[in-house]
């Protein structure tokens, strides 16, 4: 067996276990266990539970699509770029919803927890505000604070993400991709000079 193999399998038990258990109830030995391997072989990879959930973050992380979005699928047209943004968002999240869903359930219990999530929004938040100054530059936004304007379309995002997999159609029967052209459309004349 590979390392790489043995790896995968820790942590596709990892997401298992804390998407059904959550992460307290996470243990390495559990991990172990439903991994078939030994404790000592989820040390040598990851070193502690922290490790887990650092590796399972960078797994799951949507960083890598934007940074993509942002190399060769911009347009520089405000709304349509938007759009593509908010598009492919949900479409990474929704994967990872229970994994979501348990970080906000375990939030404030366990620090680690949320310095790790962190990181994700954060590095979103930056290539926002670069793509904000761009266009700020361009001439095809207003002057308001990018990093602001950032965090908003992030929240905006989060927010229709949160609705959708918690709350389902018992708020509305609206289809997300309706929802989100409306949204981006609204947010972007918001910036447009």
């Amino acid at each position: 067996m590979t390392t790489r193999n043995t790896s995968e399998r820790i942590l596709d038990a990892a997401v298992r276990l804390i998407s059904e258990k959550g992460y307290a109830s996470a243990t390495t030995r559990s991990i172990a266990e439903l991994a078939e391997v030994n404790e000592v072989t989820v040390f040598r990879h990851f070193g502690n539970k922290r490790g887990i959930l650092k590796a399972i973050v960078d797994q799951f992380s949507y960083i890598p699509v934007f940074q993509d979005v942002l190399k060769f699928d911009l347009h520089y047209e405000l709304e349509k770029d938007l759009l593509h943004f908010s598009m492919k968002y949900f479409e990474s999240m929704l994967p990872i919803k229970e994994l979501v869903l348990i970080a906000f359930k375990e939030a404030g219990t366990f620090p680690e927890i949320d310095e790790e999530l962190a990181r994700v929004p954060r590095s979103l938040k930056e290539h926002l505000v670069q793509y904000f100054i761009e266009m700020k530059n361009r001439g095809k936004t207003t002057g308001l604070n990018e990093e602001e304007v950032a965090l908003s379309f992030i929240a905006l995002n989060f927010g229709h993400f949160i609705s959708h997999v918690r709350l389902g159609t018992n708020v509305s029967n609206a289809d997300i991709h309706s929802i989100l052209t409306t949204s981006v459309s609204i947010f972007s004349r918001g910036l447009t000079p």
